[in-house]
């Protein structure tokens, strides 16, 4: 069970890397539109090879840089939701049939997983985290995204920074803006997981799950603490939303006759191979490895 499962995680991950590669073309072309505005608007205050923009200026060409960078971030922002709409509606659609087809497996008597309904998929989708939709907090990033570029572009007027430095600044913010979007991504791809197998498990009628971390030592601590813990079902922790951004960790469920054996480590060995070792929880396979 806990194998297949980490192997529907496996085939969310791949979706995810499939098609995100539209959006991150979006944000290296909005990069280079921006980085040429900038260097269109400095150039005029280059003077022997320093920059050097009248004060009474500076308000202007903020103005006029503005503009550039709140189209650029309407464009990406749209494109971000598109992608990441598609994401999430096709990982809880794959989530769940193939949740409900492994569960099915393991059943000594075959459920009736009721097909899911387009009301139902778009309510996964579109459940908030801490009051925030998915989309509130895209755009949140993109004006993040905004405000970054204008401080750093102010700045290089101040301080008469060298154009060069502000294009690598500008750079640096850009990646650091998509690396959130994609993390925003894989922590939405884990809650509607992780909901679209929970509509499978009361389907099925689950009584008990576990609660399975990933044994490296990235984990976090509240995983670290939970692993390997049984809970009755529906009063479990709700990955990502009580337990952290980016949480790697699974909702098992038990069905009778079934207990963990094996579990993969994923730290590779001296052979460049995550080992499949005897099942032990995280506190466990710390004392056995020796870590403190």
């Amino acid at each position: 069970m806990l194998k297949y499962l980490l192997l529907i995680k496996t085939l969310l991950e791949q979706l995810v890397t499939g098609n995100i590669t539209g959006l991150l073309q979006v944000f290296k072309s909005s990069l280079n539109t921006v980085q040429k505005d900038i260097a269109a608007l400095l150039m005029p205050y280059m003077v022997d090879g320093k920059l050097n923009v009248p004060l009474k200026q500076r308000g202007k060409l903020i103005k006029q840089l503005d503009k550039t960078l709140r189209e650029q971030a309407n464009v990406i922002g749209k494109k971000d939701i598109e992608v990441t709409s598609k994401i999430l509606n096709q990982s809880a659609t794959e989530s769940y049939y193939r949740t409900g087809f492994l569960l099915e497996a393991g059943l000594d008597e075959a459920i009736k997983l009721n097909p899911l309904k387009a009301n139902e998929l778009r309510a996964i989708v579109n459940t908030p985290i801490h009051e925030d939709m998915f989309s509130d907090r895209i755009w949140k990033n993109k004006a993040k995204l905004v405000k970054q570029v204008r401080y750093s572009f102010e700045q290089a007027m101040i301080n008469g920074t060298d154009p060069r430095k502000l294009a690598k600044e500008v750079q640096r913010t850009f990646n650091v803006s998509a690396y959130e979007s994609r993390r925003l991504i894989n922590n939405e791809v884990a809650r509607v997981s992780r909901q679209a197998q929970d509509q499978v498990y009361e389907q099925a009628g689950v009584k008990e799950v576990m609660f399975d971390a990933t044994l490296d030592k990235k984990t976090s601590h509240f995983c670290r603490e939970h692993d390997g813990q049984f809970y009755k079902f529906g009063e479990h922790p709700k990955i990502p939303e009580e337990t952290h951004v980016q949480c790697r960790s699974d909702i098992i469920p038990i069905v009778d006759g079934w207990k963990p054996r094996v579990k993969r480590e994923n730290i590779k060995n001296e052979d460049g191979v995550k080992p499949i070792i005897d099942y032990s929880n995280y506190s466990q396979w710390m004392k056995d490895k020796g870590f403190n």
